[in-house]
């Protein structure tokens, strides 16, 4: 039986702070948990709502090696960080990321800058996975990795896709300006972009757009035509336009 004390502790996980201080972070929804122990990622506990693993039996669950408790509806409800509980939660461990990107190569790389919602950062990593990038750069003001919603809005993708954060200009200037890819409002369009086979792709943050000082060091200024009233495009769906383009639509 899960304690209070258990209980205490996964609820605070809500909090960065107390996610990185104890070293541990949720992941909420059966997709997700089932892709989080598929990876071998180290998780200490899987949290499994008592009156739905009766009616459910999921067989995923049956022979997983990692200790499991069954919960009721109630103490889900407590440690959940969603507007509505999963019936399954797992508590995992975090890792420093076994990824080190290097200039130069084959393949595209997505370059985040100042993404504040956890929702377009897991779907973002998601749209990475779909078409086969070969990692994810964030600027470190970008919302945590960590957090549940972007893990949950990922779908699991983020136990496959390398993510890493740090200084983009220091990362970007490394690179062949040739090679770098901004996209930004009042550039050339997509549709008459070549964009070869590797480099860097930039998104830039929903309110914000691209950093200047990241521009600057772009070799290409890459826009998305509207033909419509509307101002912008949410940073997700113009990540997923401009990943098909980078992938399918040129080459």
């Amino acid at each position: 039986m899960i304690s209070k004390s258990q209980i205490k502790l996964i609820s605070s996980l809500k909090l960065k702070k107390e996610r990185y201080e104890s070293g541990l972070f949720t992941v909420e929804g059966e997709k997700p948990v089932s892709e989080l122990v598929k990876s071998g990622w180290p998780v200490e506990l899987i949290l499994v709502r008592s009156d739905w693993f009766e009616k459910e039996r999921p067989v995923w669950l049956k022979d997983i090696q990692t200790n499991m408790e069954l919960v009721s509806h109630h103490d889900m409800e407590r440690m959940s960080q969603l507007n509505s509980a999963s019936p399954v939660m797992a508590v995992a461990r975090m890792k420093q990321p076994d990824w080190q990107w290097q200039r130069g190569g084959d393949g595209f790389v997505l370059v985040l800058d100042r993404l504040a919602d956890p929702g377009n950062l897991g779907t973002i990593i998601r749209i990475a996975d779909w078409f086969g990038f070969q990692g994810v750069l964030c600027s470190s003001d970008t919302v945590d990795f960590y957090n549940s919603k972007t893990i949950q809005a990922s779908m699991g993708s983020v136990f496959r896709m390398p993510v890493a954060y740090g200084e983009l200009t220091e990362w970007i200037s490394k690179e062949d300006p040739q090679r770098v890819f901004a996209t930004v409002l009042g550039g050339s369009p997509v549709n008459g972009q070549k964009f070869g086979t590797g480099g860097l792709l930039l998104i830039g943050s929903e309110a914000h757009g691209l950093h200047p000082d990241l521009i600057r060091l772009a070799g290409h200024k890459v826009t998305i035509p509207g033909f419509g009233a509307a101002e912008s495009l949410n940073a997700a769906v113009a990540a997923g336009i401009m990943a098909s383009w980078v992938k399918l639509g040129t080459g």
